[in-house]
């Protein structure tokens, strides 16, 4: 009869151990990109894009000045109108 009980005991705690919760381990923050060794690129794609956009700006300026200066000497005449 001890040994029932002892072994029904042992069934218990270990039913008992196996339901507790589990120790998490703190999770830390991650690193900042600026601090790896990634730091230096991470500013390369924004600056190429910029610098791209700038650019066709200027491309987008001359092309507007010179439509402007072609269209300028034609709307000197005035319509025809119907």
């Amino acid at each position: 009869m001890r040994a029932n009980f002892a072994v029904g005991m042992l069934a218990v705690v270990a039913a008992l151990a196996g339901c507790g919760g589990s120790d998490k381990p703190e999770e830390d923050e991650p690193m900042k990109v600026e601090d790896t060794a990634f730091g230096p690129l991470v500013g390369t794609q924004d600056k190429a894009r910029d610098r791209a956009n700038a650019a066709v700006e200027v491309h987008r300026k001359n092309l507007d000045d010179r439509l402007e200066q072609d269209e300028g000497d034609s709307r000197k005449e005035e319509p025809a109108r119907d």
